[in-house]
């Protein structure tokens, strides 16, 4: 009867060290499992902490220039720039332009901008797809532009866009109700046409002065008379090949415009693409929570 006993707790005895033994190889299964999953997500995460990482070798630093032109767009910009030029290992900047242009001021600021800087650090530019109306104001900055055959540039002149709606809200029953001290306090209204007052008016204190500050800056710029520019300034797009001499100093493609740059360092140079934003953390399910629940059922079986 004893010796029963015996080898029923000898059998419940090795049953409970199987379970334990299992139970322990589980939780290191589901501890290692744990730490690779991290590491995965690290590393996955990592490139959209860091958009830029921290370069130890010389570089050109990339950066496209493929938004609308606005203040804040610049403003991040000239500060990513000033930034990539405190950074010895940043050797030169490639602009590479594909924007239609946008708000005067902003362009003036950022040409202004690319001479200083270009005084310090070398800019270059290209245009790869198009570089018109602000775009072009910017790039007239630096010498030589160089474009992509198929490029765009030009588009020298000012606009002021205006939508009337008063037929739709006579349609919804919305009218217009303003207070102003000062006869051109309000030169336009979404509800009205210009009228030749109105019109003489913004031409004359607004667009034209606009037009005359960038005709004057791409002149001088580029170094070409006022009168033989106002030719190629009447608002026209040009293909980059129509004005080579003229709007553009050479025609060329993005592999061979690299390696030019290439050779001024006997190949000893490496091109980084510049982010100026975090990239937005992506939507996507992780597994970890119910392996690790699938691990802890198979524990306590």
């Amino acid at each position: 009867m004893e010796t029963m006993e015996n080898e029923k707790l000898k059998s419940e005895l090795k049953v409970f060290k199987l379970k334990a033994l299992k139970e322990k190889i589980i939780l290191f299964g589901v501890t290692i499992l744990i730490i690779a999953e991290l590491i995965i997500i690290f590393s996955f995460l990592k490139k959209y902490i860091t958009p830029n990482p921290v370069i130890t070798k010389p570089y050109i630093a990339v950066i496209n220039i493929d938004k609308t032109i606005t203040v804040p767009y610049i403003n991040k910009l000239m500060s990513k720039m000033n930034a990539l030029a405190k950074n010895k290992k940043c050797k030169e900047f490639l602009l590479i332009f594909n924007t239609p242009g946008g708000s005067p001021s902003a362009s003036d600021e950022f040409n202004a901008y690319l001479k200083y800087l270009n005084k310090k650090k070398k800019v270059n530019v290209y245009v790869e797809s198009m570089a018109a109306s602000g775009g072009y104001y910017i790039i007239s900055a630096i010498k030589p532009i160089i474009a992509n055959k198929n490029a765009v540039v030009g588009s020298i002149g000012v606009i002021m866009p205006h939508f009337v709606i008063k037929k739709l809200a006579d349609k919804i029953g919305i009218e217009e109700d303003t207070l102003t001290v000062g006869k051109y306090k309000e030169p336009v209204s979404l509800f009205k046409k210009f009228s030749k007052k109105d019109k003489q008016y913004l031409l004359s204190h607004l667009l034209l002065p606009t037009y005359n500050n960038f005709l004057k800056t791409v002149a001088q710029d580029r170094g070409i008379p006022l009168k033989k520019l106002k030719k190629y300034a009447d608002g026209k797009i040009y293909i980059a090949t129509l004005v080579k001499g003229i709007l553009v100093d050479k025609i060329s493609d993005l592999v061979n415009v690299k390696e030019n740059l290439k050779k001024k360092y006997n190949g000893n140079i490496r091109f980084v693409n510049i982010s100026l934003e975090k990239k937005p953390l992506p939507f996507f399910n992780i597994k970890l929570s119910s392996d690790i629940g699938q691990a802890l059922k198979e524990i306590v079986k």
